[in-house]
């Protein structure tokens, strides 16, 4: 069975950031274990890849940006957060945006 991965990030829409969610496709998971796997070993941790690895992958491969920090095109994103397999995995206050629970906890 193939792993599962969801990136909850920031997508930058009609001059707004909005709550983003998206289920990678099997290609999009290869890119974004490769890239944990890459950032393990850059740390010089040779097991799998950790969750925060996974976090840093994604944000690698999904991490748009047309514009610029201040000045944000339609289309950028950025990854705040992933569930691998169903574990959740990120900032929460990054994340309350999309879990209005993670409020009362952060």
């Amino acid at each position: 069975m193939p792993m599962e991965i969801v990136a909850f990030a920031k997508r930058f829409e009609n001059g707004s950031w909005r709550a983003w969610e998206h289920e990678c496709t099997d290609q999009e998971v290869e890119a974004v274990l490769d890239s944990a796997q890459a950032k393990a070993q850059n740390r010089l941790h040779f097991g799998p890849p950790t969750y925060l690895d996974c976090l840093e992958g994604a944000r690698y491969v999904l991490d748009v940006a047309f514009g610029t920090a201040g000045s944000p095109r339609d289309g950028d994103m950025r990854v705040q957060g992933v569930s691998v397999d169903g574990v959740l995995f990120g900032i929460s206050y990054e994340l309350s945006q999309h879990f209005p629970l993670l409020k009362r906890v952060a």
